[in-house]
């Protein structure tokens, strides 16, 4: 049981101590390089090399306070014997005493200089945070004519890694992180916060501990909308008497990815697994599936708004590092309810490293991407990092985040709210209380693109009753435009994540009505935009039925249709073949600019356009009439750019069905 509890948490922090030795096995640095050496310069007195073996065998043993008195009372009576200093500096290396360790390799370097030792001085001092130091010890290191090509590029990067944080205490960004309260933190640690689309709720790991019994990580979830202050509560039909954590949720708030670790269904040490928010409860949390997960170690996703990638690190093959960043490509759930990825693909070596890339988040406006790594130039221990992720998944101007939001201590697990100016993330910042979650107003050259949302609820315009309609939200930004279909739940509701940007066509339908079409236009939009709450009565089909589609543009003062129409006028073609026995009048109106002699001939000739265009794909031209009504028939102000922008509009009224 307390196997799987360690491995459960390093969810949260990978443990330090196997990464060192990481790093000792690459790289040949620290502890071995100097076991080599103590035989060599050992005195040959033959009482002091009794001792020191003495010392030398209860470190193997882990016995280091024997150890350390043993080396003390050799340098007591030799106080110039290095290789008691060095073995003392690898012991406090390893309990993570930093000052006493510079101190004794200091020592042992006035003793015998040696290159190895400047190294070790710029690891320590770095460790320490003092980068100046760090610095010159590691450009002494560097004079070496003998150093080993991996360690070169150790080197390079640590030398690289000083000079940075060097400039970013001298230039720090803002910072002025504020405690989430009791609301969130309690006397347990709290950490991966997961916020809601809409900022209502947050999601987090909590690592209970009781009085002889095993301490365990469950999900619970603060309401941050409300005007009372209550204690989060447990997600009782996910957690489990294992641990889980390091949670993602979909933009809807009914997908729920997480990792836990050990369990009798898992492939690896930890993988991801899955639950589903149906009929007001969670389903029975489940693994991911093989195609996902691997016989390695798979945690902490991040799935995008679109539900179209999971992000992930994983230690599978075929990566750069230790831990590498991967996505996968989400392709709905199976006729038996399990999701359904493509292969994992590696996001590349502009991210990942040869150390450890963990804990990676991509925003809710797909593009902005955030993940900690131990290797990319930083300020020691975890750094987070922000890039951005195009359309082709191609990384771009990825960035240090900058002190002090990093320090020479483990920042990760960051995540960000939908409208992009506040942060939050876990942090042990007051002395013996442990982990709180913590929330940070983020600078203007770190803050994502907002991302808006829209809420529908979908019903019968006659009976009210719910429709659980299909919903097809088309970027049109991209060429060719981008359709991605989803469906109302139970109660006939949906939420979509709107990053800014970009236009949008938000279509409805549903078998035995006539679809509903919404333009919603954000390209120009760079601020936050207040949420669509849609209630949408879809419209039975019968004879004098109308519905209004906004999705049909035009070229100015012209009746030549825009190309950016495809997907609208394609979802009319599909509509009239599923109904063939129906006869539609096509209606073309216009907004007030310009006379109304103009407007009329325009309205006439833009309807005349959209029937030829669906007699040129398949619509027998005796089912289909046009009309045109200029200004006359407005639904909206013509006052206003908005109200004229739904007054330019195509109408299609059902005048018989058979």
């Amino acid at each position: 049981m307390k196997y799987k509890f360690e491995f459960s948490f390093t969810m949260l922090k990978i443990n330090l101590l196997n990464q060192e030795r990481f790093f000792r096995f690459i790289f040949g640095v620290s502890v071995f390089i100097f076991l080599l050496n103590w035989q060599t310069l050992a005195q040959t007195d033959k009482k002091v090399e009794k001792q020191f073996e003495e010392a030398k065998t209860a470190y193997t043993s882990k016995n280091y306070s024997q150890s350390i008195e043993k080396c003390t009372r050799i340098l007591a009576e030799n106080p110039g014997f290095r290789d008691a200093h060095l073995l003392l500096a690898d012991i406090y290396s390893e309990i993570d005493s930093v000052s006493l360790e510079i101190q004794h390799l200091t020592k042992a370097n006035e003793i015998a200089a040696q290159p190895v030792i400047a190294f070790r001085l710029g690891e320590a001092f770095y460790k320490k945070a003092d980068y100046s130091e760090a610095l010159l010890n590691y450009n002494e290191y560097s004079k070496s004519k003998t150093i080993p090509e991996k360690r070169q590029f150790l080197l390079a990067c640590k030398i690289a890694s000083c000079q940075f944080a060097i400039s970013s205490i001298e230039n720090p960004v803002e910072f002025d992180p504020q405690n989430m309260g009791d609301q969130v933190n309690s006397e347990y640690d709290e950490y991966w916060p997961t916020p809601s689309l809409d900022g209502k709720k947050l999601v987090f790991t909590r690592l209970l501990r009781g009085d002889g019994q095993m301490a365990q990580e469950d999900f619970y979830v603060a309401d941050l909308d409300s005007m009372e202050s209550k204690n989060a509560s447990p997600m009782t039909d996910v957690n489990t008497q294992d641990n889980e954590g390091a949670q993602t949720l979909s933009a809807d708030s009914k997908i729920l990815f997480f990792t836990a670790c050990n369990r009798r269904d898992g492939l690896g040490s930890c993988d991801i697994y899955f639950s589903r928010f149906v009929n007001g409860k969670w389903s029975k949390p489940a693994n991911a599936g093989s195609t996902l997960n691997s016989t390695a170690w798979e945690g902490q996703p991040s799935f995008s708004s679109d539900n179209k990638y999971l992000y992930f690190s994983s230690s599978r093959p075929g990566g750069n590092g230790s831990k590498d960043i991967w996505r996968a490509e989400f392709k709905g759930f199976s006729e038996i309810g399990t999701p359904q990825f493509k292969s994992p693909v590696n996001m590349g070596s502009e991210i990942n490293t040869s150390g450890n890339e963990i804990s990676p988040f991509i925003h809710a406006n797909g593009c902005n991407f955030y993940f900690a790594s131990d290797m990319q130039t930083g300020m020691g221990g975890y750094d987070l990092f922000t890039a951005e992720i195009d359309e082709f998944g191609n990384i771009l101007g990825m960035k240090n985040m900058g002190y002090p939001i990093n320090t020479n201590k483990d920042e990760l697990g960051l995540t960000i709210s939908s409208i992009g100016e506040t942060a939050y993330f876990s942090s042990a910042r007051v002395a013996d209380k442990g982990l709180d979650i913590f929330s940070f107003n983020l600078t203007r050259g770190l803050r994502p693109t907002p991302v808006s949302y829209v809420k529908a609820k979908i019903s019968d315009k006659k009976t009210r009753k719910v429709v659980q309609a299909d919903i097809d939200l088309i970027n049109l930004s991209y060429s060719p435009p981008q359709s991605r279909i989803e469906h109302a739940d139970e109660k006939g509701e949906i939420t979509l994540a709107l990053p800014l940007q970009r236009n949008y066509s938000f279509n409805v339908s549903h078998p035995g009505y006539l679809f509903y079409s919404k333009s919603i236009l954000l390209k120009d939009s760079t601020s936050l935009i207040n949420p669509f709450a849609l209630a949408i009565e879809l419209e039975p089909i019968e004879v004098g039925a109308k519905m209004e589609l906004y999705n049909i543009y035009y070229e100015t003062d012209s009746f030549r249709i825009l190309p950016q129409s495809e997907p609208e006028l394609g979802k009319l073609v599909a509509f009239l073949k599923n109904n063939s026995g129906m006869k539609v009048q096509i209606q073309g109106h216009t907004d007030s600019s310009g006379s109304a002699e103009r407007n009329q001939q325009l309205s006439e000739l833009r309807a005349n356009s959209v029937v030829e265009y669906l007699v040129k794909n398949g619509i027998a031209g005796g089912r289909l009439q046009s009309e045109g009504y200029g200004d006359k028939v407005p639904v909206a102000d013509n006052a206003t750019e908005e109200g004229r922008r739904q007054n330019r509009r195509t109408t299609v009224k059902i005048i018989e069905n058979k």
